[in-house]
């Protein structure tokens, strides 16, 4: 099958949801939706199936002519084990969302102009992993973004913006206000990230002569290029890797992304957008594998991003904003492990974070909805009694992403940890540390939302029907068995998963005794389950971090607050001081410009457009000469 059909099906879903929407009564705009992804998920699984050592090369159209040394660049896709993974991933997890988006969303009056955008983010989703050069992954790129503030901003005017009663319909105007202004941010803090990407595009083609993946595979190896260039390059890159996937400097926008409604976090916040920029490092390996010091930045800024989203996750209580920080530690994880060039366990962790992550945004929706909107884990509790199955598949969840033996999660984790040890003792320092917090915040979403007593306000809470607990379902079974996908290997020797990624990414080998390599892999067990019984004890305890330090972690470092500072504040000061100028200058030329029309206002009067005015004009016109002609006959006579 032809790789465009992996982006053809969702755009012609988008395409006929957009364009023909009366089309599509009740639910069936969510079900073609569904089933468009569906379509592409089945291309993507043939595509597997059938797949070769040999990376596919197709190529569709020329695209742009005599890009690079007289010859075109055309619109084609590049197919290797890398990008058939994401497109899994993409298709798979991304089919799920929307078959749970078609219950969630159901009685929304925007239905079918939401699977629309999500069918739009999809393709552009697909676009990107698919491309075959930087320009057309930039597109793909740029899709994402404007598909993500669509999304994100999707309740822009507040869900009860229709309610009769005044307060209930304010309220509602606020909470448009809220989720507009962060699909704005969202947009705006990725163009930061953008910018990056072109400048790496402009010097990559400077340095190399073409932007076509393929054949810069070939030139990097034996071109002579300063080493510089390539460290600029690939540092210019990470910038835009930076901004797509929520990394410190440009995070602040991803936890105000929870604007969206609950499928949208799923989406963007487990298996596509956020990784994109994880995909941008491990496709461009070839260049980073030239680049340390860039590659060391990568690896800094993912443990340092870790570190941030862990630290500000430990005293949210909003259910989703707990899991945005955690996918902002997590993406530092994925970015510490293809900074240290173990390229395939940064991978592996995008893969079952996929699993886990999208698993856990999906079960707090499902309280959501039966807590009719409500979002504060303080006003929750208890809640196993009234949602049985949505309780033991979010512990699931919570397992994974705590790594746990046997949860997908401790085999990635595992993984990174083990290459930071080899490469980086304080990275590793820092990596165990988040594995710690990261148990424990988790552990405390789990005991205020599932244990003690129940402290909501709703009567009797509702378990999710089964179109929701469908996809719930798979994904705990993802989320607890995907760590086994590299296994070791009997035959061969390795693991499965890495002798896979290796024929298109380089894989990291460890190079630490077997003993040593087990007392990591204990120490990684150890924070996990100490974590969680840390949560356990302040749970019994029922102590609340309301101190300083609580409120650091509330605030998220108040990072927000510093670059309100920073930015914002004096931005407005100027913009205010323009103004102030502006209104004096206009002031000025408005006066000079209403004097010098007040003469020329007398003279228009007589231009009334009547007879009788004009007539007379004429006789006081005549008057005045005949007099002019009289004084100065008399005068001259005497």
């Amino acid at each position: 099958m032809p790789l465009y059909l992996l982006p053809l099906f969702p755009l012609l879903g988008f395409a006929l949801l957009i364009c023909l929407p009366r089309l599509f009564p009740g639910r069936s705009a969510g079900w073609l939706g569904s089933a468009t992804v569906l379509a592409s998920f089945v291309v993507a699984v043939l595509r597997y199936l059938g797949q070769t050592d040999t990376a596919a090369h197709e190529v569709l159209w020329t695209w742009l002519p005599n890009m690079a040394l007289n010859a075109n660049l055309a619109v084609g896709f590049w197919y290797d084990q890398l990008s058939a993974l994401m497109a899994l991933i993409i298709t798979g997890v991304g089919f799920l969302i929307h078959v749970y988006s078609v219950s969630y969303m159901g009685h929304d009056p925007k239905f079918v102009r939401f699977f629309a955008f999500m069918n739009f983010f999809v393709a552009m989703m697909l676009i990107l992993v698919l491309a075959d050069s930087y320009p057309l992954m930039f597109v793909g790129w740029e899709g994402v973004g404007v598909a993500s503030y669509l999304l994100i901003g999707f309740w822009f005017s507040g869900r009860n913006s229709e309610a009769e009663a005044s307060d209930i319909r304010a309220a509602s105007d606020r909470e448009g206000v809220a989720n507009s202004n962060a699909a704005r941010k969202a947009f705006i803090m990725n163009r930061i990230g953008d910018l990056g990407f072109m400048f790496g595009m402009f010097l990559i083609y400077k340095l190399y002569g073409t932007l076509v993946i393929p054949e810069l595979l070939q030139r990097v190896e034996g071109a002579q290029v300063a080493v510089a260039g390539i460290e600029l390059a690939c540092l210019f890159l990470l910038v835009g890797a930076v901004g797509k996937s929520g990394q410190l400097p440009l995070t602040t926008w991803l936890p105000d992304a929870m604007a969206g409604p609950t499928p949208v976090s799923a989406l963007i916040h487990a298996a596509t957008m956020v990784t994109a920029g994880v995909y941008l490092v491990a496709r461009s390996h070839f260049l980073y594998d030239l680049a340390p010091v860039a590659s060391t930045w990568v690896a800094w800024v993912g443990g340092l991003t870790a570190l941030y989203g862990a630290l500000s996750a430990l005293n949210q209580h909003d259910i989703k904003k707990i899991l945005a920080y955690s996918t902002v530690s997590q993406l530092g994880y994925m970015f510490m492990g293809v900074g240290l060039h173990a390229y395939s366990a940064g991978v592996f962790h995008l893969l079952t974070h996929a699993f886990f992550k999208a698993l856990l945004f999906l079960a707090a929706g499902a309280v959501i909805h039966a807590l009719h909107e409500e979002q504060d884990v303080r006003a929750m509790g208890g809640m196993r009694r009234f949602m049985p199955f949505t309780h033991i598949v979010s512990l699931m969840g919570v397992l994974a992403i705590a790594g746990i033996p046997i949860w997908s999660g401790f085999f990635s984790k595992d993984a990174i940890l083990a290459a930071a040890f080899e490469a980086s003792p304080g990275l590793y320092v820092i990596g165990l540390g988040v594995a710690l917090l990261t148990a424990f915040y988790m552990g405390r979403w789990y005991f205020l939302v599932w244990r003690g007593e129940y402290r909501g306000h709703v009567a009797h809470p509702h378990e999710a029907d089964t179109v929701m607990q469908v996809p719930l379902g798979i994904l705990a079974a993802l989320a607890t068995f995907g760590g086994f996908l590299n296994i070791p290997t009997f035959l061969g020797g390795g693991h499965a998963f890495d002798n896979y990624l290796s024929r298109a990414v380089p894989v990291h080998a460890h190079e630490i005794p077997v003993t040593t390599e087990w007392v990591l892999t204990i120490l990684a067990v150890a924070a996990g389950i100490g974590g969680l019984l840390w949560a356990l004890a302040e749970h019994r305890a029922r102590s609340l971090a309301n101190g300083p330090l609580g409120r650091t972690s509330s605030n998220a470092l108040y990072l927000d607050r510093i670059y309100d500072s920073l930015f914002s504040i004096p931005s407005r000061a100027i913009a205010d001081g323009l103004d102030v100028v502006d209104r004096g200058v206009e002031g000025t030329l408005g006066g000079i410009a209403r004097n010098s029309a007040a003469p020329g206002g007398l003279f228009t009067r007589w231009q009334s457009g009547f007879v009788r005015a004009y007539a007379v004009s004429m006789l006081l016109g005549t008057a005045l000469i005949l007099g002019y002609w009289a004084i100065k006959t008399i005068g001259g006579a005497a």
